[in-house]
Protein backbone atom coordinates (compact mmCIF):
# COMPACT_ATOMS: atom_id res chain seq x y z
CA UNK A 1 0.00 0.00 0.00
CA UNK A 2 1.28 3.42 -0.89
CA UNK A 3 -0.62 5.54 1.56
CA UNK A 4 -4.09 5.96 2.93
CA UNK A 5 -5.65 9.40 2.92
CA UNK A 6 -8.63 10.65 4.91
CA UNK A 7 -11.15 9.58 2.25
CA UNK A 8 -9.62 6.08 2.14
CA UNK A 9 -10.12 5.70 5.88
CA UNK A 10 -13.68 7.04 5.61
CA UNK A 11 -14.34 4.70 2.67
CA UNK A 12 -13.09 1.68 4.62
CA UNK A 13 -15.21 2.53 7.67
CA UNK A 14 -18.31 3.26 5.59
CA UNK A 15 -17.72 0.14 3.49
CA UNK A 16 -17.64 -2.01 6.61
CA UNK A 17 -20.76 -0.32 7.99
CA UNK A 18 -22.65 -0.70 4.69
CA UNK A 19 -21.58 -4.35 4.44
CA UNK A 20 -22.84 -5.09 7.95
CA UNK A 21 -26.13 -3.35 7.14
CA UNK A 22 -26.43 -5.36 3.92
CA UNK A 23 -25.74 -8.65 5.69
CA UNK A 24 -28.20 -7.77 8.47
CA UNK A 25 -31.01 -7.12 5.98
CA UNK A 26 -30.02 -10.17 3.92
CA UNK A 27 -30.26 -12.41 6.98
CA UNK A 28 -33.80 -11.34 7.90
CA UNK A 29 -36.52 -13.89 7.23
CA UNK A 30 -40.18 -13.20 6.54
CA UNK A 31 -41.20 -15.83 9.12
CA UNK A 32 -39.96 -13.53 11.88
CA UNK A 33 -42.50 -10.90 10.78
CA UNK A 34 -45.75 -12.80 10.19
CA UNK A 35 -47.81 -9.59 10.24
CA UNK A 36 -46.00 -8.30 7.11
CA UNK A 37 -47.16 -9.56 3.70
CA UNK A 38 -44.46 -11.73 2.14
CA UNK A 39 -44.22 -9.67 -1.06
CA UNK A 40 -43.82 -6.42 0.91
CA UNK A 41 -41.20 -7.92 3.19
CA UNK A 42 -39.18 -9.24 0.25
CA UNK A 43 -39.49 -5.89 -1.52
CA UNK A 44 -38.08 -4.12 1.56
CA UNK A 45 -35.30 -6.69 2.06
CA UNK A 46 -34.21 -6.77 -1.60
CA UNK A 47 -34.28 -2.97 -1.84
CA UNK A 48 -32.28 -2.55 1.38
CA UNK A 49 -29.71 -5.14 0.33
CA UNK A 50 -29.26 -3.47 -3.07
CA UNK A 51 -28.81 -0.04 -1.47
CA UNK A 52 -26.06 -1.16 0.87
CA UNK A 53 -24.43 -3.50 -1.69
CA UNK A 54 -23.88 -0.57 -4.05
CA UNK A 55 -22.62 1.65 -1.23
CA UNK A 56 -20.12 -0.89 0.09
CA UNK A 57 -18.91 -1.81 -3.39
CA UNK A 58 -18.14 1.80 -4.30
CA UNK A 59 -16.43 2.40 -0.94
CA UNK A 60 -14.04 -0.51 -1.38
CA UNK A 61 -13.60 0.27 -5.08
CA UNK A 62 -12.48 3.79 -4.14
CA UNK A 63 -9.74 2.41 -1.85
CA UNK A 64 -8.49 -0.05 -4.48
CA UNK A 65 -8.61 2.62 -7.20
CA UNK A 66 -6.75 5.12 -5.03
CA UNK A 67 -3.95 2.67 -4.25
CA UNK A 68 -3.60 1.73 -7.92
CA UNK A 69 -3.80 5.33 -9.06
CA UNK A 70 -1.12 6.45 -6.60
CA UNK A 71 1.14 3.67 -7.90
CA UNK A 72 0.44 4.75 -11.50
CA UNK A 73 1.04 8.45 -10.77
CA UNK A 74 4.38 7.79 -9.04
CA UNK A 75 5.64 6.22 -12.26
CA UNK A 76 5.06 9.48 -14.18
CA UNK A 77 7.46 12.37 -13.70
CA UNK A 78 5.74 15.76 -13.64
CA UNK A 79 8.00 18.66 -14.67
CA UNK A 80 5.32 21.34 -14.27
CA UNK A 81 4.28 22.97 -10.98
CA UNK A 82 0.92 21.19 -11.24
CA UNK A 83 -0.02 17.75 -12.49
CA UNK A 84 -1.56 17.59 -15.97
CA UNK A 85 -5.32 17.19 -16.24
CA UNK A 86 -4.88 13.65 -17.52
CA UNK A 87 -3.55 12.70 -14.09
CA UNK A 88 -6.02 14.76 -12.07
CA UNK A 89 -9.40 14.18 -13.72
CA UNK A 90 -9.69 10.39 -13.21
CA UNK A 91 -9.00 10.79 -9.48
CA UNK A 92 -11.52 13.61 -9.22
CA UNK A 93 -14.14 11.57 -11.05
CA UNK A 94 -13.62 8.66 -8.65
CA UNK A 95 -14.00 10.97 -5.66
CA UNK A 96 -17.19 12.47 -7.11
CA UNK A 97 -18.52 8.95 -7.73
CA UNK A 98 -17.60 7.92 -4.18
CA UNK A 99 -19.10 10.97 -2.48
CA UNK A 100 -22.24 10.87 -4.64
CA UNK A 101 -22.79 7.18 -3.96
CA UNK A 102 -22.28 7.64 -0.20
CA UNK A 103 -24.82 10.48 -0.20
CA UNK A 104 -27.26 8.39 -2.26
CA UNK A 105 -26.76 5.42 0.09
CA UNK A 106 -27.62 7.53 3.12
CA UNK A 107 -30.68 9.05 1.42
CA UNK A 108 -31.96 5.75 0.03
CA UNK A 109 -31.15 3.96 3.32
CA UNK A 110 -33.27 6.51 5.15
CA UNK A 111 -36.15 5.84 2.76
CA UNK A 112 -35.74 2.07 3.28
CA UNK A 113 -35.91 2.58 7.07
CA UNK A 114 -39.08 4.64 6.59
CA UNK A 115 -40.62 1.80 4.55
CA UNK A 116 -39.52 -0.69 7.22
CA UNK A 117 -41.27 1.37 9.91
CA UNK A 118 -44.41 1.68 7.78
CA UNK A 119 -44.50 -2.10 7.29
CA UNK A 120 -44.02 -2.70 11.03
CA UNK A 121 -40.71 -4.51 10.70
CA UNK A 122 -39.00 -4.06 14.05
CA UNK A 123 -35.37 -5.13 14.09
CA UNK A 124 -34.69 -4.62 17.79
CA UNK A 125 -35.06 -7.43 20.32
CA UNK A 126 -38.64 -8.12 21.34
CA UNK A 127 -39.85 -7.51 24.86
CA UNK A 128 -41.07 -10.52 26.85
CA UNK A 129 -44.66 -9.46 26.18
CA UNK A 130 -44.10 -9.17 22.40
CA UNK A 131 -42.27 -12.51 22.28
CA UNK A 132 -45.11 -14.19 24.18
CA UNK A 133 -47.64 -12.76 21.73
CA UNK A 134 -45.72 -14.27 18.79
CA UNK A 135 -45.05 -17.62 20.51
CA UNK A 136 -47.32 -20.60 19.81
CA UNK A 137 -50.10 -20.98 22.37
CA UNK A 138 -49.51 -24.69 22.89
CA UNK A 139 -45.98 -25.89 23.76
CA UNK A 140 -46.60 -29.26 22.06
CA UNK A 141 -47.15 -27.44 18.74
CA UNK A 142 -43.82 -25.69 19.14
CA UNK A 143 -42.01 -28.96 19.86
CA UNK A 144 -43.46 -30.76 16.82
CA UNK A 145 -43.28 -27.84 14.42
CA UNK A 146 -40.66 -28.53 11.69
CA UNK A 147 -38.08 -25.79 11.10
Amino acid sequence: MHHLDFLDICAIMLGIWFTISKLDAQGRRAEAFPHVPLAEFERWRDWTVSIFRLGSTVCFLRVVFHQGWMYYVTKHVVDAPAAPKSLVIPALLMDVLFLGTVAATFIRGSRARELRRRLGIVLQPLSAKEAAALAPEDESKAATKPD
